[in-house]
């Protein structure tokens, strides 16, 4: 019993055990990571706000579904199929979790919205109720359910785009990683001649690698721990790396023990001096990644992954090699018999030489070494990671993508989100008079292309809802008013006219009646004078006079009778003449009455006209103004239904930018929207609404942000703390300075190279800040590793000799080399991965890790020499000038 409680077999219980336990809690990893595969920011609106929007839109995932003809534009053809396509797709909508479907032929916006201008692409945009880790799965059906022949279809959205690179990353650094295992059993196997050892290597990361990611994915489940996809990767690198180099180490320093010693004295002994050497590498690593995870900032706050991995191979690997080497001794070197021998010359030796020979000459080499890097190096960079790695094999998300650009500009796949939330109904008058003045503003900002709003659902103005328009269709209605009012006028003055004729028409035959009677008494008068003077003349007839006086007296009578006629007629006449004067002059008063305020009328809305055109061309014409038929107009009502939430106290605005998402420009642009939104809001009914901007643009911003304040400052923390930390174990301010400012200078100038040689030499494009921060962590480790490997605690002031120094820099680099060989196989392969992150990562250690090899022989022997023997300033001078002794 006491055997199987010795310290070798209780370690590969304890370990086999937990990567037993570790393999039982370790969750799906593709579905876990895929959920952690997101962009930090969605490109509509954020996650709080879309659980508030409504219109069964919470917890979707929008998608765009694109209908491109290569050859030109869309025949009547193609349109009917695109449509009876979508047709199809709505009415299994809940096969795939579609919640809405928007077509060119539904609402009136969304025809002009989804239609290029060149008439060969159409868009669709689904709103699909999917998790984050089957989108793809979901996109690959739509992208089989829209296929039309001719037709050149794809399914595409920004998270969707970054889904894919991330697992294609991920399948990158997994064949990465599997590639250089195998070379470390090569390398492994060969400097120490051995099989066991790259086998036994090989074992210690499988534990690792697995206890690490089960450790990191259950403590992101049960703490919710910020955590990126990106950090597990570097967390198992590191793992894989870490587990190497202590391996290499241990055996190393088991085989240089004395060969009197038991295996199991010379184990402890080895694993013992392990701990002791590394924990001086480690423990600052342990504490700055464990202080980051405090940050704001996702990327840095991820670094407790690298702590994690940092204990349990610490922990693991030293224990595993103890057991095995205590259980094999001397036969886990089969079947060589010696190590990879020592050169007599290296070139660490040969560079400690000349920094000890020329200590002033070594630092300019070495400042020459960092200055250029330095110089060139920048704070450029872009996370979304949206980008085509390979434009002659694009994805069908990447393919839809580059033809949203190309027919419907370099911004529309992701544009700058304004989302704006309000206490009150943003349906009102003067929030909707704001709204649109916003719109507006924002238009006149340079490097926008396109400004949406719920009162400009297509980027352009609903003319009907602008009070210019509704005073030029006044005016128009005033106009047709003033007109029938002239006419009126015109009417009033021909009655009276005609009524005047009237009156004189009815009196003049009056008059006529008179004149006939006088006509008739004429007559008879002059009939009476023909009688009398027949009487006259015939005197002697009385039979004829009798006949004639009967005849007389009879004339005589029909005069009377003429007269007293007319003496009627003329009464008759003199009476209606007074009646037809008396309603003549009636009626011409009341038109006059009539008249004259038509015309004060026909003044007022002459000036009134005036008025209103002067007003439409104000600028109060250019004011919204919701009129009071508004129900009846579509594409407002379309416009509420996309741009307003359900409760009416949310919008969206929608921006659109002339230049690509992730450039400096955008974000220059972006500052300005800023300002100009909230300078648009002050004063107004939404003063105090919560304004949120989202999108790829703005999420870009905001890391800038970050790392330019507060990243910034907690690494500036975590350097004072690295120096402290290095102080304390290395008992010398100016040394653990030295270290901490070495670091930096390596860090920055190795980034300036990768920018140079990535960026502009083969134009991979902005490169991902989790280049800088992820190779920040594996330059660190070897930073540390060869600078505490080159001091050992030695007490070179009081006991300085130059041959012993030369002779301790010959020796580490022999430790040295095998160190940047094992590092340089872990990194090696990345070079050819089609990942821009990858190749950065690892262009950028190796560039920091050649410099560090060569920095550290040319400072350190000059600055240990000049530390332990102060030169004068003449002497100076004089190992500054060509000397013909050496």
């Amino acid at each position: 019993m006491r055997k199987l409680l010795t310290p070798k077999l209780l370690f590969l219980f304890f370990w086999g055990i937990v990567v037993f336990a570790s393999i039982l809690i370790l969750p799906n990893i593709t579905t876990f990571v895929n959920e952690q595969t997101a962009l930090p920011q969605d490109s509509t609106t954020s996650t709080k706000y879309q659980q508030q929007w409504g219109h069964g839109l919470a917890g979707t995932q929008s998608l765009t579904l694109v209908f491109n003809n290569p050859n030109g534009k869309l025949s009547n053809h193609q349109h009917q199929q695109i449509t009876t396509t979508l047709s199809k797709l709505n009415r299994q909508a809940d096969d795939y979790g579609i919640n809405q479907l928007r077509t060119p032929t539904g609402m009136t916006n969304d025809r002009q919205l989804l239609r290029s201008n060149d008439g060969s692409t159409k868009l669709a945009l689904v709103a699909v109720q999917t998790s984050r880790a089957d989108l793809a799965v979901i996109g690959n059906q739509l992208n089989n359910a829209i296929s039309i022949n001719g037709l050149t279809t794809s399914v595409t959205s920004t998270d969707l785009i970054y889904q894919q690179h991330a697992q294609q990353q991920r399948r990158d650094l997994m064949i990465s990683m599997f590639i250089s295992s195998l070379l470390s059993l090569i390398i492994l196997g060969f400097i120490f001649r051995s099989v066991l050892v790259p086998l036994l290597n090989l074992l210690c990361q499988a534990v690792t690698l697995i206890t690490t990611v089960s450790f990191i994915t259950n403590a992101r489940l049960a703490w919710h721990w910020p955590l990126t996809a990106n950090a597990i990767g570097l967390a198992g690198l590191f793992s894989l790396i870490l587990t190497s180099l202590l391996t290499w180490h241990f055996m190393h320093t088991y085989w240089q023990s004395a060969d009197k010693l038991t295996s199991t004295t010379v184990s402890l002994v080895t694993l013992r001096r392990q701990y002791r050497q590394w924990l001086l590498v480690l423990i600052p690593i342990l504490i700055i990644t464990l202080m980051l995870s405090w940050t704001t900032l996702i990327s840095l706050a991820s670094a407790w992954t690298i702590t994690i991995a940092v204990i349990l191979t610490l922990l693991a690997v030293p224990t595993l090699n103890y057991a095995f080497t205590v259980l094999l001794g001397d036969n886990l070197f089969w079947p060589g018999t010696t190590t990879w021998p020592s050169r007599s010359h290296n070139l660490w030796g040969q560079l400690s030489k000349f920094s000890h020979w020329q200590p002033a000459l070594g630092g300019l080499v070495a400042i020459f070494l960092i200055v250029p890097g330095l110089v060139i190096a920048t704070n450029q960079f872009a996370d979304d990671n949206l980008q085509p790695w390979r434009q002659t094999q694009l994805s069908n998300a990447e393919l839809g993508q580059q033809l949203v650009q190309a027919h419907f500009g370099t911004g529309a796949t992701a544009p700058i989100t304004i989302t704006v939330r309000a206490t009150n109904n943003l349906t009102q008058q003067r929030s909707l008079q704001t709204i649109d003045h916003l719109t507006t503003k924002l238009q006149a900002v340079t490097g926008v292309a396109r400004v949406i709003s719920v009162t400009q659902p297509t980027g352009q103005p609903l003319n009907a809802f602008y009070v210019k328009q509704q005073l030029a269709l006044l005016n128009i209605d005033l106009a047709g008013k003033q007109a029938s009012a002239v006419k009126l006028q015109h009417q009033l003055t021909a009655d009276q006219t005609s009524l005047e004729r009237a009156a004189t028409s009815h009196h003049t035959k009056s008059v006529d009646q008179l004149s006939d009677r006088i006509n008739d008494l004429a007559n008879l008068n002059d009939q009476l004078t023909q009688q009398l003077q027949i009487l006259t003349d015939r005197d002697n007839d009385s039979t004829n006079i009798n006949q004639q006086l009967t005849k007389l007296n009879q004339l005589t009578d029909q005069i009377t009778t003429a007269l007293n006629q007319v003496v009627t007629a003329q009464t008759t006449v003199a009476t209606e003449a007074g009646h037809i004067d008396q309603h003549i002059h009636n009626v011409n008063q009341s038109l006059k009455q009539t008249i004259l305020p038509l015309k004060t009328l026909l003044a007022s809305l002459k000036s009134t006209q005036t008025y209103l055109s002067g007003l439409a061309t104000s600028q109060v014409g250019h004011s919204f103004y919701l009129p009071t038929n508004v129900a009846t107009n579509q594409a407002y009502q379309n416009s509420l239904f996309t741009n307003i939430s359900s409760d009416r106290r949310m919008t969206q605005l929608t921006v659109t930018l002339k230049t690509a998402p992730t450039s400096a420009s955008s974000r220059q642009t972006l500052q300005r929207l800023q300002q100009v939104t909230h300078a648009s809001l002050l004063a107004t009914p939404l003063a105090h609404a919560t304004v949120l901007m989202t999108g790829v643009t703005s999420q870009q911003s905001q890391r800038h942000t970050l790392i330019s304040h507060h990243a910034i400052k907690w690494i500036v923390l975590g350097l004072a703390v690295f120096s402290i930390i290095l102080w304390l174990e290395w008992r010398s301010l100016a040394f653990s300075i030295l270290i901490t400012a070495g670091l930096v200078g390596i860090t920055l100038t190795s980034w300036g190279w990768t920018q140079l040689i990535l960026t502009h030499w083969l134009q991979v494009g902005a490169l991902s800040s989790s280049v800088l921060l992820s190779s920040l962590a594996l330059l660190t480790l070897h930073w540390l590793f060869i600078t505490a490997t080159t001091s050992q605690r030695q007490n070179w002031v009081h006991q300085f000799n130059a041959n012993r120094l030369k002779q301790h820099f010959y020796y580490c680099g022999q430790l040295v080399w095998p160190v940047t060989i094992i590092e340089w196989i872990y990194l090696l392969p990345l070079l050819f991965m089609s990942a821009p992150a990858l190749k950065g990562s690892a262009l950028m250690s190796l560039i920091g890790i050649s410099i560090s090899n060569l920095i550290v022989p040319l400072i350190f022997p000059g600055w240990i020499r000049w530390t332990a023997e102060p030169p004068a300033l003449t002497s100076i001078l004089r190992r500054l000038r060509p000397s013909t002794n050496h």
